[in-house]
């Protein structure tokens, strides 16, 4: 599979705004290296990362319409915050704009907000790419973190969803039943 780069990140760069085509980038890298590191395939790892969230800058209302409008399945967390639609979206939009048809690329990118049970490789690593990533503010544990992701992945899966949970609990926000069950099934598994 090859990758045509430069054509993504001009069309990229017209979806997106400056901090989050950054954001995407850091994501591509560092997809790449855990990929490296844990013997997946590179290039599904870059194009993964790179447009993992090429339709996250719609707006709200946007991302709903567009769901509808493409027929796209809106789980009840998803109807009240449509912003966890931007991994179907963009999962839909990699395929239609982008001209990705891997299953697994598309995958990676559907899963890349609340993860899965029993999680493919790559979904693993865009979801703990997309966490780590060099540009990310400097959350709680993530140097640690950022160890885990390249000795364990399940074992830095678990400690993330441990914090983004807790965040959420804290916030008061709606929790993805996906992300829930995804917890439940690594944490059990630990």
């Amino acid at each position: 599979m090859e990758i045509d780069r430069a054509e993504h990140i001009k069309k990229l760069k017209k979806r997106l705004t400056e901090k989050r085509f950054i954001h995407s980038v850091g994501v591509e890298y560092t997809a790449a290296n855990l990929a490296m590191v844990h013997g997946a395939d590179i290039t599904k790892a870059r194009i993964a990362g790179l447009l993992h969230d090429n339709a996250k800058c719609y707006s709200t209302e946007d991302k709903l319409r567009k769901a509808r409008k493409h027929n796209i399945e809106i789980s009840k967390a998803e109807e009240e915050n449509p912003d966890l639609l931007h991994g179907k979206l963009g999962a839909y939009y990699a395929k239609e704009k982008f001209g990705v048809d891997d299953k697994e690329i598309l995958d990676a990118i559907i899963y890349h907000t609340t993860g899965r049970p029993d999680m493919t490789l790559m979904d693993k690593i865009i979801y703990i790419a997309d966490y780590i990533e060099p540009n990310r503010r400097m959350l709680p544990e993530l140097p640690e973190i950022r160890k885990e992701a390249f000795t364990d992945l399940d074992k830095c899966l678990v400690h993330i969803l441990r914090n983004i949970l807790g965040y959420l609990e804290t916030k008061d926000f709606i929790v993805d039943d996906l992300t829930q069950k995804t917890y439940d099934f690594y944490n059990k598994n630990k």
